[in-house]
């Protein structure tokens, strides 16, 4: 059996008043899609940002490859192969689509003069947005689009990181059918090369349509104090 790409093993992370995550263990393999359900405040949203590096564990441990990380940030998430759809979009509607796809990551020529590229970025944005079927230039300003259009700006921006480890928050809350069916195609992609996914959803068909197996996340009420309610999370897993 081989490793698997990513494995959380009890992870904790508290808010003031809630418990929010409490022991939570996770495994993803490669070329899996694991999606990751549960109601509202269960969770799953705070424990993908851990493995995204937007907040740091109280207590547990992620590992890669078998191999135990710290992912201190965002950046450090990047480069280890992680990337992040959030379900909020992430872009800024003052630039255009490929400035959006590579932005921190420009394409740079000239030497010490340090020039952007434009025309590769532009080049490498053209392919990412075919293979997402959304039909508009990379030189389109993200303030023309949709939000549905720039919700699939953010994914060409994930997938432009080549990542071993995709997680997708609520990736279609905002798309079409059409879109819709066009991104499962991509996760279906991914999976046959090898990448590993985690696919945050509400939405049973889409589980029941590309996942290898569900991890279910769920409130368990605790106790009450005055400053609110604990919460404890628990991990359910079936196959799909």
């Amino acid at each position: 059996m081989s490793i698997p790409i990513l494995q959380m093993r009890g992870i904790q992370k508290r808010f003031p008043g809630v418990h929010a995550l409490k022991g939570v263990d996770l495994d993803v393999g490669v070329g899996e899609v694991v999606a990751l359900l549960g109601e509202n405040g269960a969770g799953k949203s705070t424990l993908m940002k851990v493995l995204g590096g937007v907040h740091a564990p109280d207590a547990g441990e992620i590992l890669l490859d078998g191999a135990p990380v710290t992912i201190r940030n965002v950046s450090e998430a990047s480069k280890r192969g992680i990337a992040f759809i959030h379900q909020e979009l992430n872009v800024l509607d003052n630039l255009d689509v490929a400035s959006n796809v590579f932005l921190g990551r420009e394409a740079i020529w000239g030497g010490p003069m340090r020039l952007v590229d434009t025309r590769k970025m532009y080049d490498q944005t053209a392919k990412y947005l075919k293979r997402l079927g959304l039909d508009v230039r990379p030189d389109t300003p993200l303030s023309k689009l949709s939000i549905a259009q720039q919700q699939l700006v953010e994914i060409a921006k994930a997938l432009s990181l080549n990542a071993r480890l995709l997680i997708m928050d609520e990736p279609t809350s905002s798309l079409t059918l059409t879109e819709t069916e066009r991104l499962l195609g991509v996760v279906r992609d991914l999976r046959s090369e090898g990448a590993g996914i985690i696919y945050v959803t509400h939405r049973l068909m889409e589980v029941k349509e590309i996942a290898d197996r569900a991890v279910v996340l769920r409130l368990l009420l605790v106790e009450r104090r005055k400053a609110g309610m604990c919460v404890e999370e628990v991990r359910h897993e079936c196959e799909v």
